[in-house]
């Protein structure tokens, strides 16, 4: 009887060995300094687990979390619009899409601006974000101004260095709840709406069917818009505190998996 129980106890060790071999932790880059991105890091860090691995978010400059997720330095990047696909190669668009940005201008009150599209920012000065692609590839180049950061960018507005500020709708609205500035204001309506999706890099093409699958299934019963809902007003609560997002171990946000 004991050697009995020996062999299945090595048999049921044996049988687990397979999927413990198969977990793995991956480093995903994603712009730092911008709120919009935490949604989809909590999505993509919950879809992960969900197929035994463990998702590693690395923040770096938008430019060079691009550029060192598309050379296999880190296994992909947290979220990007869809043409990114076209000018980095290596980076495999998961479908559907996570999440949504709304690009629109922040200006300084008290402020007479008309703006209805992206040609009416030729008439003033324009401030992005290097390696934010949507604002890079829309603004009128002949007058954007580069920033390395939101921060830096709300800083120009607030001293009036520029006249617009081009912000995800809902980063514009956290930065100016945390550090308290109520005289920037977004222009409206916004001037577009882009999809997020999540890419990998080629070499984890293994990881693109589960992955598709998870997302599908949160689309399908509205978890990526609670979720959305549920991470950007804990965000906007904790600005109000003057406190940033909990990235060490996104404790703040784990009610929002609740239903």
């Amino acid at each position: 009887m004991k050697r009995l129980n020996a062999l299945i106890g090595t048999a049921l060790l044996f049988t687990g060995l397979p999927q413990d071999l198969c977990a793995e932790t991956f480093s995903l880059a994603v712009a730092d300094n911008t709120i919009d991105t935490v949604v989809s890091e909590v999505i993509v860090k919950k879809a992960y687990s969900m197929l035994g691995h463990d998702a590693q978010i690395v923040r770096l400059p938008p430019k060079r979390a691009l550029s060192m997720a598309n050379s296999g330095a880190h296994s992909g990047d947290v979220q990007r619009i869809f043409s990114i696909a076209e000018t980095y190669p290596n980076l495999i668009r998961i479908e559907p899409p996570i999440n949504f940005i709304q690009g629109t201008g922040f200006v300084r009150k008290p402020h007479n601006f008309k703006v209805a599209s992206w040609a009416d920012l030729a008439n003033y000065r324009v401030g992005i974000i290097l390696g934010i692609r949507f604002a890079e590839t829309n603004v009128p180049k002949q007058n954007s101004i580069s920033f390395h950061n939101y921060k830096d960018l709300a800083k120009a507005l607030t001293a009036r260095e520029i006249d617009i500020g081009i912000y995800p709708l809902s980063n514009g609205i956290y930065q100016t709840l945390l550090i308290g500035e109520k005289d920037i204001v977004p222009l409206e309506p916004p001037l577009a709406r882009f999809d997020l999706f999540h890419y990998v890099h080629r070499k984890n093409i293994r990881l693109v069917r589960g992955l598709q699958r998870i997302f599908t299934q949160f689309k399908q019963d509205g978890t990526l818009a609670r979720v959305r809902q549920r991470v950007l007003e804990i965000s906007f609560k904790r600005a109000k505190k003057g406190l940033e997002p909990c990235f060490k171990d996104y404790a703040c946000y784990q009610s929002v998996w609740d239903k």
